[in-house]
């Protein structure tokens, strides 16, 4: 492994062009569809290798690409393809040439003129069941690189923010471009350290010493076995990465997919059958089989919860609770068993057969049953004491040194 780590740390050092997709190579016949089609001006620019040096951007001969030519070539490239190119992720340095129209558009191309060698992006809005839509009419503003304060570099990802004028002096006033559900469009970082087309991106963001090639290699390896399946967070996962955390679950879903991050860490949780109760059912054979009934319908939004509860002093213990119910309705036609109605406020609380109600519960440091080593739920819950200790007492995370 140290091998191609020291390649991509390399990365920002060497020629942009000289990332490569790991993911993505060993797809026969895959290619990016887009190409950069630049105008005159970048076509020059192609002549020449870009590398990203500690003094920033250089020519290979040294050279430095002044401002006001990436000025006239974004005028230029505007004027000849209505194509964005792109200046600037970082908010503090946006002004008005960074202000973009969406409105109504079924995608827009966006090049990079710090790494012209590179494919563009097309950016797309997404409307029911995944399909392509037209973005909405006021999606008018800015994108930008967003990483919540006091979240892990892991979790950055591209918006777009909408804002009433091209005065950046507004962007806090403005709103985060939503999808038709409700979710926020945005591109996130794993997607853009996997996929091929995000390659521009890619090398923009360590450009702008946004991301660093250590924190790209996290993104690009963090995985989880799924049968004969190898599973990766995307844009759209849910990620977690400290208690009181809220995400939304499914009352009627047997399992909610989660990835809880670190610093350079990352786990797959599959959190299965919260407020269900598992009952034995008989058979036509006589004999009986246990099943999870699901008396409750309705949306919950959860948190885990470092537990004080007497039974888990002195352990690392987490715990959900239950933070807000929406439209929540009983299901007709099965048995709560006994079950309490889940009330806002309250722990979420689980029963195996035959055995009294408790709240849910996970000991990050307790083995599983028949085994020496912890289970895949613990190990995942236990990132988020690692990242606790890591902000409260400035030590280092999990996975937050990956030398």
């Amino acid at each position: 492994m140290a091998a191609p780590m020291n390649g991509i740390i390399n990365a920002s050092k060497l020629t942009l062009r000289r990332w490569r997709d790991v993911c993505n190579k060993k797809r026969p016949g895959y290619q990016n569809r887009f190409s950069p089609c630049l105008s005159s001006a970048n076509n020059t620019l192609m002549q020449k290798r870009w590398q990203s040096g500690p003094k920033g951007l250089v020519y290979q001969d040294k050279h430095r690409l002044p401002q006001s030519n990436i000025r006239a070539i974004t005028a230029a490239g505007l004027r000849r393809n209505s194509a964005i190119l792109l200046r600037t992720l970082n908010q503090t340095r946006l002004d008005a040439e960074d202000f973009v129209d969406l409105s109504g558009r079924v995608n827009k191309f966006v090049r990079f003129p710090v790494a012209p060698e590179q494919p563009g992006l097309s950016m797309r809005y997404f409307g029911p069941g995944g399909n392509t839509v037209p973005f909405p009419p006021d999606a008018q503003g800015f994108l930008y690189w967003h990483l919540d304060p006091d979240a892990p570099p892991l979790s950055g990802q591209v918006r777009f923010r909408i804002t009433t004028s091209s005065d950046p002096a507004i962007f806090p006033n403005g709103r985060d471009l939503q999808l038709p559900d409700g979710r926020t469009w945005n591109i996130s970082l794993f997607d853009i350290a996997r996929l091929s087309r995000y390659s521009g991106l890619r090398a923009y963001l360590i450009s702008e010493k946004l991301v660093t090639a250590k924190v790209l290699y996290a993104a690009l390896t963090i995985s989880a076995s799924h049968g004969k399946q190898i599973l990766h967070p995307a844009t759209g996962s849910v990620l977690i990465w400290k208690f009181g955390q809220t995400f939304l679950v499914d009352l009627q879903s047997p399992a909610l997919m989660l990835w809880i991050i670190g610093s350079l860490a990352g786990e797959r949780l599959r959190l299965q059958n919260l407020l269900s109760v598992k009952v034995r059912e008989s058979r036509t054979t006589g004999t009986f089989k246990s099943i999870y009934c699901r008396p409750y319908a309705g949306r919950a939004l959860v948190q885990f919860e470092r537990s004080t509860l007497p039974e888990h002093k002195g352990a690392r213990t987490v715990v959900v609770r239950i933070v807000k119910l929406i439209d929540l309705t009983k299901t007709e036609g099965f048995d709560a068993s006994g079950m309490a109605e889940p009330k806002e406020g309250s722990l979420a609380m689980t029963r195996r057969v035959r055995r009294h109600w408790a709240p849910w519960s996970v000991d990050v440091d307790r083995p599983q049953r028949g085994s020496e080593a912890t289970g895949p739920l613990a190990r995942a819950l236990a990132i988020l004491f690692d990242n606790e200790a890591e902000h409260t007492s400035g030590s280092l995370g999990r996975g937050s040194n990956m030398s």
